[in-house]
């Protein structure tokens, strides 16, 4: 009876184990991100100010039409309105990719300092300007420097 009962909690055990390594074939659902098509009014508008380059197009929380698209080796955004009016463009740089006179005016300032990365931004309200982000001395800061070369921390 002891080797009935031995015998039956192996077959058990080893059926366990045999049923566990098994893998039941999942179906995963492709998720296709939806194009979005801006109006007519915003691509021509685009086209005047970016002529010959492709975007891709979203629209923000402000209902904003926002293009993403590489120009010159460069990251850039541009915005509009919903009839066409550009808002703001915002480039992003790597840090040896700022432009020259901005770095000069940077080391003028802080001679110690590592460049990391930047942003052109301008904007229809108001002058164009970089934001800059810089490590001086350990310390991480960000930096705003207008077309004239003036600095703001």
């Amino acid at each position: 009876m002891k080797k009935l009962v031995l015998i039956i909690c192996v077959a058990l055990i080893s059926s366990g184990t045999t049923f566990a390594q098994k893998k039941s074939a999942k179906k995963t659902k492709k998720v296709v991100a939806k194009e979005v098509v801006a109006p007519v009014a915003v691509k021509d508008a685009f086209q005047q100010n970016f002529s010959g380059s492709e975007a891709k197009w979203s629209k923000n929380y402000s209902g904003h039409w926002v293009a993403n698209f590489t120009k010159e080796d460069v990251k850039t955004t541009a915005e509009y309105d919903a009839d066409g009016k550009w808002v703001a463009t915002r480039s992003s740089y790597a840090g040896d990719r700022i432009p020259e006179s901005v770095s000069t005016t940077l080391r003028s300032k802080y001679p110690s300092a590592t460049i990391k990365d930047g942003w052109k931004i301008e904007r229809s309200d108001v002058a164009a300007y970089y934001k800059v982000n810089i490590q001086d001395n350990g310390v991480e800061k960000v930096v705003l420097i207008n077309e004239n070369g003036t600095v703001t921390e």
